[in-house]
């Protein structure tokens, strides 16, 4: 049973939005400023955030950077795909989460290394 037409604009439209949040928050990443959106910096305390060596920072702001930009890449496939309904752009967006799992479990790893390194 296909959706009607009003619904998949409606839903591209959301998608398209969420993407945009998605690329302002990798531009604010990006520039180094706002909220550090991983789970490093959410579940320090104020102390620690305060202490937290610029070096780390950056490392950080990197990573959420990378993570938006993928998941605001994704949106943007997920809209297409609301409007265009090709079965194999579900493919694309498959690929591009195993790529986005993949990045943020290899990049956990390096990080904990280096955090080992600034100790």
């Amino acid at each position: 049973m296909e959706p009607e037409g009003n619904v998949l604009y409606v839903m591209s439209a959301l998608m398209g939005v969420i993407a945009f949040f998605m690329f302002l928050i990798t531009y604010r990443q990006h520039k180094e400023r706002g909220f550090i959106f991983t789970n490093t910096w959410i579940w320090a305390s104020k102390k620690e955030r305060y202490e937290m060596d610029i070096r780390k920072k950056k490392v950080e702001y990197r990573f959420a950077r990378n993570v938006f930009f993928m998941l605001g890449i994704i949106f943007l496939v997920f809209a297409a795909n609301a409007i265009l309904l090709f079965m194999w752009l579900f493919y694309v967006i498959y690929a591009l989460f195993a790529i986005l799992v993949i990045y943020a479990l290899i990049q956990w790893v390096v990080n904990e290394r280096y955090y080992k390194t600034l100790r």
